[in-house]
């Protein structure tokens, strides 16, 4: 008989991959490491073999998993925006596309679950939110160097509110009103962005 490969980094996403959409669907306090291993179709040996206990995972998940999307949805492609109007679409097409079951959603609700618990874990989860931002900071104060952001408007300032309000509609995103908040968001997003811009 063939013995079965090993596939140790596979298996490590794996465990990451199904984890985080634990977190997302029930929040990590009321996520089990049964369910996790049983849905990854593994053993509980095999996700000790990479994590140590729950805390280990929910770390990794959102130092990697999380910290890798945020860079890949939100931060990359900020860097790539000339324009108000650039950056309005930008907003419109991420709110758009948020749903329940958005890494992001998990992230928030991971934030308000452990923040005030865990301090390892409080950190990691500052760290995304310090980074996504950050790249709203930058954004703003190259479009105010371009010329299209209005010279009053202070990027440190507005950027902890735009992440706020980005955090606030993905948690939205999971209760029956979504859609009615989907749209009575992408309407006020509109008017709210239209104020940053150089008159």
């Amino acid at each position: 008989m063939e013995k079965r490969k090993r596939q140790p980094d596979v298996t490590r996403a794996r465990i990451l991959e199904v984890a985080g959409g634990e977190f997302v669907r029930s929040g990590y306090a009321a996520s089990g490491l049964g369910g996790i291993v049983e849905r990854a179709g593994l053993t509980k040996g095999a996700l000790f073999h990479h994590f140590a206990d729950k805390r280990a995972l929910g770390l990794a998940w959102v130092s990697e998993l999380v910290a890798d999307g945020m860079r890949v949805d939100w931060v990359d492609p900020m860097a790539d925006l000339v324009s108000l109007d650039g950056m309005k679409a930008f907003c419109r097409a991420r709110l758009t596309a948020m749903s329940a079951d958005d890494a992001l959603a998990g992230l928030v609700l991971m934030a308000a679950e452990m923040g005030g618990v865990d301090e390892a874990m409080a950190a990691a989860v500052e760290k995304v939110f310090e980074f996504w931002r950050g790249g709203f900071a930058e954004l703003l104060e190259r479009g105010k160097e371009a010329g299209w952001i209005h010279r009053s408007i202070q990027p440190a300032v507005e950027a902890p509110f735009l992440v706020s309000m980005f955090s606030g509609f993905s948690i939205g995103m999971r209760l029956p009103s979504a859609d009615a908040t989907r749209r009575a968001g992408l309407m006020a997003l509109d008017g709210y962005l239209e104020t940053l811009r150089a008159v």
